[in-house]
């Protein structure tokens, strides 16, 4: 299924870019998602370190992913 993911911040720079389209196995949750997406740009932040959104709603990590969803992965901003 093809599905649509965004990536700010330092994830916007490991990746190379802010935003993919791409096609996943059905059945995967974000968790997964992320999990793969590590691995294939050397993220540094842990799954339990980001925020996650599907189509502009924050949700669980847990949650399945469904054909067209837009997922964004949020880092921890910092600022002062």
């Amino acid at each position: 299924m093809k599905i649509k993911v965004r990536y700010f911040a330092s994830l916007r720079e490991k990746a190379g870019k802010s935003q993919e389209e791409m096609t996943i196995q059905t059945g995967k949750d974000l968790s997964d998602l992320y999990r793969a997406l590590r691995l294939k740009y050397d993220f540094s932040l842990a799954e339990n370190e980001i925020k996650y959104s599907v189509n502009n709603e924050y949700v669980e990590p847990n949650i399945p992913i469904n054909e067209n969803d837009v997922i964004v992965f949020i880092p921890p901003v910092a600022g002062g």
